[in-house]
């Protein structure tokens, strides 16, 4: 039997929680389940209630690292422990931790609120008096970064079950640091195939030591060699082409999926909403 808690797939039983919590009723069917497909919002408590009440069942997409690694912190933890390049960065749990009068970076040098998204919460420190404003209203874990110098170019690689699509968040204006696609960037998909290979090849490397099959990563170039910035589980469609072909290549990696782990996915289809 195959459970779907993904609101655009169904399936042999498909459940959608929304903001509840799994109660008795999900949990019977997660016990029964071969295989059980996660919402991109999963929540801790959902993954923890299906691994916990039915560790022999397949989940897609594979959130392991997600819960174990979180934000941006932990994410910095998991690059260093797969020996994986990224900036320079140190992980700070409170501001107080900080010595601003000893710092581990000359200027500038990034600052990044470890549950920040898609460039809120990221701040680039060019002085003292700088970093003394952004430290008044930081609470709880952060990390400072060193600053590599890209143009604000950025190679996105979003991770759909066995497809890798990559493409390049590049700027609008002159001097723009920060890019996202929320804040003034164009979506390049020809500039510099070289390097696009390059991330490519690094993001299969990450794929093969934690097993992601449904994320979009975010990397930087230093003299032409990749660096991972981060990893988001729950990324925009724009560059992808729209959510319906997201939905569509997202359908076709949870059908593959089955069929590798040699469970008939006939019942596994997309509803005919996909307003979600």
């Amino acid at each position: 039997m195959i459970l779907s808690f993904h609101p655009c797939i169904e399936a042999d039983i498909q459940i959608i929680l929304g903001d509840k919590r799994p109660g008795r009723r999900e949990i019977k069917f997660i016990k029964e389940a071969d295989a059980i497909i996660l919402p991109q919002s999963c929540s801790k408590e959902l993954f923890e209630t299906c691994i916990s009440n039915n560790p022999k069942a397949y989940l897609f997409p594979e959130y392991k690292v997600r819960f174990e690694y979180p934000g941006k912190t932990g994410q910095i933890r998991l690059f260093k422990k797969l020996s994986l390049p990224h900036p320079d960065s140190i992980c700070l749990d409170n501001p107080d931790q900080l010595n601003i009068e000893s710092l581990p970076y000359d200027f500038p040098f990034l600052i990044k609120e470890d549950l920040s998204h898609e460039g809120t919460g990221v701040y680039l420190i060019r002085s003292r008096d700088e970093l003394k404003e952004v430290i008044k209203n930081l609470e709880g874990r952060f990390i400072i970064q060193e600053f590599v110098e890209t143009g604000g170019n950025v190679l996105r690689v979003a991770v759909i079950g066995k497809r890798l699509i990559s493409y390049w968040k590049r700027p609008i204006y002159p001097d723009q640091v920060i890019t996202t696609l929320s804040r003034n960037a164009k979506i390049d998909y020809f500039w510099k195939p070289e390097l696009q290979e390059k991330g490519r090849s690094l993001v299969r490397e990450l794929i093969s030591k934690t097993g992601l099959n449904l994320c979009a990563v975010d990397l930087i170039f230093r003299k032409e060699k990749p660096l991972l910035l981060e990893i988001n589980y729950y990324f925009g469609r724009r560059g992808l082409g729209g959510s319906e072909r997201f939905y569509l290549l997202l359908f076709q990696a949870v059908k593959e999926y089955l069929e590798e782990k040699k469970i008939k996915s006939d019942s596994v289809k997309l509803t005919e909403d996909l307003t979600f």
